[in-house]
């Protein structure tokens, strides 16, 4: 007898999942009109500090950290963070795990139940609509648009939504606008969730980019209280990708995100600690110095293409972005399309990130000059072609 096909249907959480950014433009790549040519990547984020190709980890670098090498990385950190921002913490006011992402997926699942309203950025990354679906959580979108110089408007948390949310999902420097809160904002936002009873995630991960110093939801009044900061060690001290970040903030909150890991526990061999201790120590090191003078390079190179398209800068400059507004606000996707087709330049749609980036599109500044050169000149080349026969 002949066994019958099994029939499985997928979890309702994965069809509610926002797609990827690079979704809209991805799905045209079976019809490019130029095949011939190589694409472009002006949209991937690319991290530039490299491993040394002669450092080699010895056996023993590539076996886990033991407790003692991970409390004394914390132990630097919390020196680290009271040099930068006067904020006294202790090793029990730490956590130190994978990737950006991981950490955030570790929080939902600590911090939201079935059915959970948890406030989301509307314009901001997929990544925190994804975690709270993930969680069981039902994502709510408080507004950072044009409107309010893409400065995040609470007003939602002083509603019935904001009285019975669990938390709030900040991201300041902000991707993809650059946007920052001040120590007035972040203080007034501790007081309004504090009042509400939400707790603060702010994803920070893009703090050390600019070089300048912004402010921190740990050192504002209150901001410890209800809330924690998520660091990136590659973003923050300029080491080689890797997936290895921390979280520092409220005590009973890391209490919360400790039990949460040990579902998904992170691997941290003992040569990620040799590589983030002198890092630490020496911040900002040469790699983050090269990687910030590489963004501005990169940058100033991109203004003549953003300027070839009639693109119009309206982004902050503290992130390794540029978010740039299309001339008459026409469709972002089409725009995205509409380059990668014609002349295989791949660049992020602003509506990826929320229906408030209509009209806008995202580059990378991690790209290194010289491929915007290449885009500007085939652009350019393309263009003077289209022009002419259209003028025939």
């Amino acid at each position: 007898m002949p066994i019958k096909k099994l029939i499985i249907d997928k979890a309702d959480r994965l069809y509610q999942l926002p797609p990827e950014l690079l979704a809209v433009v991805a799905a045209d790549e079976r019809r490019p009109l130029l095949r011939r040519l190589d694409a472009i990547d002006l949209a991937s984020f690319a991290w530039p500090p490299q491993i040394d190709p002669d450092y080699l980890p010895n056996p023993e670098g590539i076996r886990p950290a033991s407790t003692e090498r991970i409390n004394n990385l914390k132990e630097e950190l919390i020196a680290w963070l009271a040099a930068q921002y006067g904020v006294r913490l202790t090793t029990r006011d730490l956590f130190i795990g994978g990737r950006v992402s991981t950490l955030m997926f570790g929080l939902a699942l600590a911090y939201i139940d079935t059915g959970d309203v948890a406030f989301v950025p509307d314009l901001g990354l997929p990544l925190y609509r994804k975690v709270v679906i993930a969680a069981g959580g039902e994502p709510a979108g408080y507004s950072v648009s044009a409107k309010n110089n893409w400065s995040p408007k609470f007003d939602r948390l002083n509603t019935g939504l904001g009285r019975v949310a669990r938390l709030l999902f900040l991201n300041t420097p902000h991707n993809p606008t650059g946007v920052e809160l001040s120590e007035k904002e972040l203080s007034d936002l501790a007081w309004k969730a504090g009042r509400e009873n939400i707790l603060v995630i702010n994803d920070a991960a893009y703090q050390s980019i600019s070089g300048r110093k912004p402010a921190s939801l740990l050192a504002v009044e209150g901001g410890r209280r209800v809330g924690v900061e998520v660091y990136s060690f590659s973003y923050q001290f300029g080491l080689p990708w890797l997936p290895f970040g921390f979280v520092a903030g409220n005590r009973e909150v890391i209490t919360g995100l400790k039990a949460a890991a040990t579902l998904t526990p992170a691997y941290i061999p003992d040569y990620y600690i040799d590589l983030a201790l002198p890092a630490i120590r020496q911040f900002p090191g040469q790699a983050l110095k090269n990687t910030r003078s590489l963004v501005n390079q990169t940058a100033a190179e991109a203004g003549n293409l953003f300027g070839l398209l009639s693109l119009e800068n309206a982004g902050a400059g503290t992130v390794p972005f540029a978010w740039v507004r299309i001339e008459r606000r026409r469709n972002a996707s089409t725009m995205a399309r509409l380059l990668h087709r014609r002349f295989r330049v791949l660049v992020v749609p602003g509506n990826g990130f929320g229906e408030n980036g209509q009209g806008y599109l995202r580059f990378s500044l991690t790209t290194g000059s010289k491929a915007y050169v290449e885009a500007y000149a085939r652009l350019e080349k393309r263009l003077k072609h289209l022009h002419g026969a259209n003028e025939e």
